[in-house]
């Protein structure tokens, strides 16, 4: 797997993190995913929003409940099989989420892209960091957030645990909006799975 796509997972993956004392965007990085301590976002208008803490009082188990999920369990081998994901499991973390990501696709580089599942124990739908709309949807019976992010390289679906938790299923390739509907028919095997 290139850099490029290890460092957009990554960047991913950190989108909406609450790291301590860092400063989340600055001017020269407008609307990309990048971690610090604010999780502004995106509006349909352009604009953003405030940033705001996750409530833990509202829901006091829910990060407990996600914090021993391992997102690498998430795709089950028959999700893979279905999936087409041809790639070992590359497991990481960080001050917020811990992830796996998967690559995908044996053609030409355009049809080749990677999967990611990133776990979130203390952040919600809600703080989803969006380039552009955030388009609600439900996956199962659960909310969910459809978002495009790193200059529009990346497909997320945010799953809804509790208030104040979610999953993450995402592709990472040239095209992230042509990737959606790769995310949603992945969302749609992984939210089984979840708590």
């Amino acid at each position: 797997m290139s850099e490029a796509v290890k460092r957009v997972l990554v960047l991913v993956a950190l989108t909406g993190a609450v790291v301590g004392g860092v400063a989340a965007c600055s001017d020269e990085t407008t609307g990309r995913a990048v971690p610090g301590d604010t999780t502004s976002t995106s509006t349909t208008s352009g604009g953003t929003t405030s940033p705001t803490e996750p409530d833990p009082s509202s829901d006091p188990d829910g990060g407990e409940s996600l914090a021993s999920l391992d997102p690498c369990d998430l795709f089950t081998p028959s999700a893979r099989d279905a999936l087409g994901v041809t790639g070992a499991a590359q497991p990481d973390e960080t001050a917020s989420s811990k992830y796996c990501q998967w690559a995908t696709g044996t053609g030409t580089a355009a049809e080749r892209f990677t999967y990611g599942v990133a776990v979130f124990p203390e952040l919600g739908i809600d703080k989803v960091v969006a380039d552009g709309e955030k388009k609600p949807l439900v996956v199962g019976q659960r909310k969910a957030v459809e978002s495009l992010r790193s200059a529009g390289g990346v497909c997320a679906i945010s799953i809804e645990v509790t208030p104040t938790s979610r999953v993450d299923v995402q592709a990472v390739g040239r095209d992230g909006a042509a990737l959606c509907p790769k995310v949603l028919e992945a969302a749609k095997l992984i939210e089984p799975e979840l708590p």
